[in-house]
């Protein structure tokens, strides 16, 4: 009887105990928020997972295209920078070259093209700046006065501004003249400007005050030669001369008059539209300055 007693008793006590014994607790005495705050404690403690990456294919590597060979020749002269069609004016940057105007004229040949052409298409004798993009650039500077479009270069490489028309197949010509020029210091008409480029490419037919022209390309990135400086008695040398230089282009045919003559004849289909102006450039005179009496042209058919 007192082993059932004792027995009995254990069991009670044993029972009592149950409900405090560790990591037991019943759910009527377990707060939710309790329990929540419990398993995050739990899961922060614990000992973090290292995961094994996994094996990744190698990336693979692609090679560059090959640029492809320059078709033509390009020889090393400075590179051109691309000329804005307008910029306004710095206060610092100094003004065209104010030297009266020279009066002799250039003297024509038979063969020039005007004589047999009739009346032209379009002229501009420079009386004002209707037709053209004033002000200053990196490179160059234009104004009007007196008669004459003025462009200075700014820099020692070519600058140029080009006026609104697009044409096509064309006969273009001005009257064009330095007061102040020397040696390689050059100047022009450049034609056939994409229309779409900004002035950033086009054809570029000049002379220099050495007695020498040529007709360039210039694609954006290079200057190529479709005829090389080369020296010819139908340029006036000097300065404070005047020369007008004249462009028959027909299709990929471009023919280069200088008063009234034909020098060359040339191929080249790469630009065959745009627009047209002109370009001045060289270092031995400070503030190279092209005025430009008047420009025209004939569309042909």
């Amino acid at each position: 009887m007192k082993k059932l007693i004792v027995f009995t008793i254990l069991i009670f006590a044993f029972v009592l105990t149950g409900c405090n014994f560790p990591g037991f607790q019943s759910d009527a005495a377990l707060d939710p928020d309790d329990a929540m705050a419990t398993e995050i404690a739990r899961i922060l403690t614990g000992t973090p997972i290292q995961i094994e990456p996994t094996d990744l294919p190698a990336e693979e590597e692609i090679e560059a295209p090959e640029t492809p060979e320059e078709t033509e020749a390009v020889l090393t002269e400075p590179t051109e920078p691309v000329e804005p069609t307008q910029t306004p004016a710095p206060t610092d940057t100094p003004a065209p070259t104010d030297t009266p105007a020279p009066t002799p004229t250039a003297t024509l040949a038979d063969t020039d093209p005007p004589l047999t052409l009739g009346n032209p298409d379009w002229v501009d004798n420079m009386n004002n700046d209707d037709n053209w993009p004033t002000g200053f650039s990196e490179y160059s500077a234009i104004a009007f006065s007196d008669g004459f479009l003025k462009l200075t270069a700014l820099s020692d490489v070519d600058g140029w501004r080009v006026t609104w028309p697009t044409i096509d197949d064309f006969y273009l010509e001005a009257t064009l003249q330095t007061p102040e020029c020397s040696g390689s210091d050059h100047y022009g008409l450049m034609f056939r400007v994409p229309a779409d480029s900004q002035a950033g490419k086009g054809y570029l037919f000049g002379i220099t005050c050495d007695g020498r022209y040529s007709l360039r390309r210039w694609d954006g990135t290079a200057m190529h030669f479709p005829v090389n400086w080369t020296a010819n008695n139908a340029i006036i040398k000097g300065e404070n001369v005047v020369n007008k230089l004249g462009v028959m282009a027909q299709g990929q045919n471009i023919a280069l008059y200088i008063n009234g003559q034909k020098v060359q004849e040339v191929a080249d289909s790469n630009y065959l539209e745009g627009k047209f102006g002109f370009f001045v450039g060289g270092t031995n005179v400070e503030d190279l300055t092209l005025w430009v009496d008047q420009v025209r042209y004939w569309i042909q058919p």
